[in-house]
């Protein structure tokens, strides 16, 4: 008898933690651009340099003290807190004012947003 309760335990423990398992949509299929799938891409290494260069630039449009738009865009907190803003102005071309981005400079923005604007 106690054999059997043992193999039950088992057998319902193995059942529930197999139905934990789940697998994230993402990950399987990942999001697209216009131009096809999204890379991977590092926010400290490819987006945080277009920011600074682009949009704290000399002007100083989204630098420290900055109210323009959605504000300061000085450090990740700041700009994914303005990720849907950041990428719907790029994507449509409205930003960054008085200059434009690459199309790869583009790209970039728009898979790390939909990548879920990762901080890495």
């Amino acid at each position: 008898m106690k054999k059997l309760i043992t193999v039950l335990l088992i057998a319902g423990m193995v059942l529930i933690l197999h139905s934990c398992y789940y697998d994230k949509e993402q990950l399987l299929t990942p999001p697209k651009t216009a131009n096809g799938p999204c890379a991977v891409y590092s926010f400290a290494t490819d987006i945080n340099p277009i920011i600074q260069s682009s949009c704290n630039n000399g002007s100083g449009c989204h630098g420290a003290g900055s109210s323009n738009g959605p504000g300061e865009l000085v450090n990740y907190n700041e700009i994914r807190n303005a990720v849907s803003q950041i990428q719907s102005s790029v994507l449509a071309g409205r930003m960054p004012l008085g200059s434009s981005l690459s199309a790869d400079q583009v790209k970039a923005i728009d898979c790390w947003t939909k990548n879920g604007a990762p901080n890495n």
